[in-house]
């Protein structure tokens, strides 16, 4: 899956890095930027939004984003970075598989924080039956996940978010 860059509220203060799609950006330049970022990632299956608070609010430019994501059969997932995002009701109405993020996990990585987050996460599993959390390859996440994978008495099964992407 892309984590693809897009423009925060809070640009160019905090940059979300290469490859990012910006509002101000025309579709042939986003459509550009997004074939490259694609392109570094063989086998993609799927996209969902890093940072893009601001991006993923713009109907107009989400829509762009979609409508090639669907060209490619490739599915989303909204980071939901911001209340006011549109990406996961639009990428329904286009008929794209596309999910949202439940929990983040890795925002604060302390031990304590980490464990808050993952215990929120495995209450929201079990009560609506799935969940999905956001977290990024720093050690103490992913020693976090090496140790869910291990225990057993968490009663729940760790799959790829391309399981719990719908149409």
């Amino acid at each position: 899956m892309l984590h693809l860059p897009m423009e925060p509220r809070s640009y160019p203060r905090i940059n979300p890095g290469d490859g990012v799609l910006l509002v101000s950006m025309e579709r042939d330049v986003i459509l550009e930027v997004l074939d490259r970022d694609l392109s570094e990632i063989p086998f993609v299956s799927g996209v969902n939004n890093h940072m893009g608070s601001r991006f993923t609010e713009n109907k107009e430019k989400m829509a762009v984003v979609l409508e090639e994501l669907k060209k490619r059969g490739l599915y989303f997932v909204d980071s939901k970075t911001s209340r006011g995002s549109v990406a996961f009701d639009l990428a329904r109405q286009m008929g794209i598989r596309a999910a949202r993020r439940d929990i983040f996990l890795d925002n604060d990585l302390s031990e304590a924080a980490l464990k808050i987050q993952m215990d929120r996460l495995l209450h929201v599993a079990r009560h609506k039956g799935y969940a999905i959390g956001i977290g990024h390859p720093h050690k103490e996440t992913l020693r976090l996940l090496t140790k869910l994978r291990a225990s057993d008495e968490q009663g729940v099964e760790v799959v790829p978010v391309s399981r719990l992407v719908c149409r």
